[in-house]
């Protein structure tokens, strides 16, 4: 595999839209336009389009979502647990710490990574991953920081969820999700065969090329809203566990445990290292908790990942 092939791009075009972003190029709601353009258009008509046409396995391997959801669920507990116990944070801190350390980036960089690394071939584990990924993640994190009662803060709601209220949002956010609207509709489409005239397929494919350079520079222009903000133990700790202790333990069940073949276990390990997802500042400000340690986290994990990435790319390639 051409690391290098894979990964300078990628990087590339998101210092791009960093660049140009500080530069004041681009405007705040510039970015705004253009990210939702990236959430609703481009990548769910990509996906569509891929899950449509790509040969889907005769038995799916469930072994591959334990692989990558046991360790990313009990790394965010670690690190709720430390959060509470070394850093004296609060319910809702102690969530979106949690939600530092176990959500990954797996849309705007681990989609473009793990494409152009196995191509084809790693859709259908890296879609079923991104199927369920903010669900179960948005969900925990929400669990966690509002079923304490008095205790959110900031712009908590200060009031103990019910469990049928986390699945309602839960079932509202993936129905009206665009991401994940695309991949089940083009799983029908597969699965039904239902013919796309050539013009509409053709059409999609223009607007399918559009998709992974517009969320490479959108990544690049959002990272400009952070800032190394301090509490660097605390997002040390999230760094490590993101970077470092996912991705091994992901590997430790994925490859010994359950022998997943390739790309599957590369797929899992990958998703497993990459940076911190953006979403999991969304939260943080939203209960306005741990958004320093959170924010920072988010920002060093990205620029790590270039390496980190590369390293894992060239040993699970």
């Amino acid at each position: 595999m051409d690391v290098l092939g894979v990964v300078l791009p990628v990087i590339a075009v998101a210092v791009v839209g960093y660049a140009v972003t500080a530069a004041g190029v681009f405007r705040p709601g510039d970015i705004a336009g253009l990210a939702r353009y990236v959430f609703s258009v481009a990548l769910p008509v990509m996906l569509f389009d891929s899950m449509s046409t790509v040969a889907l396995p005769t038995t799916f391997r469930w072994s591959f979502l334990l692989a990558y959801y046991v360790p990313a669920i009990g790394l965010y507990g670690l690190a709720a647990a430390i959060g509470r116990r070394s850093f004296g944070y609060t319910r809702p801190e102690r969530a979106v710490f949690g939600m530092s350390a176990g959500y990954s980036n797996t849309v705007l960089i681990g989609l473009p990574v793990i494409t152009a690394a196995w191509g084809d071939r790693a859709l259908v584990p890296l879609m079923s991953i991104i199927s369920i990924h903010s669900a179960v993640m948005f969900s925990l994190t929400t669990v966690v920081a509002e079923s304490g009662g008095g205790q959110s803060g900031g712009s908590g709601t200060g009031r103990r969820v019910s469990p049928g209220t986390v699945g309602l949002r839960t079932l509202r956010g993936m129905i009206t999700n665009p991401i994940v609207v695309g991949l089940v509709l083009g799983f029908a489409a597969n699965v039904t065969a239902l013919p796309i005239p050539g013009p509409v397929r053709d059409t999609m494919g223009l607007i399918r090329s559009s998709a992974i350079p517009a969320a490479l520079f959108v990544t690049g222009a959002s990272l400009r809203e952070f800032r190394v903000a301090g509490q660097w133990r605390a997002a040390g700790t999230a760094i490590v566990i993101k970077m470092f202790v996912h991705p091994a333990a992901v590997w430790a069940l994925a490859v010994p445990v359950f022998h997943l073949p390739a790309p599957w276990a590369g797929v899992a390990v990958v998703t497993a290292a990459l940076p911190t997802g953006i979403n999991a500042s969304v939260f943080a400000r939203r209960y306005d908790a741990a958004v320093a340690p959170v924010a920072t986290a988010t920002l060093i994990s990205t620029v790590i990942s270039a390496v980190t990435v590369s390293v894992l790319l060239t040993a699970m390639g």
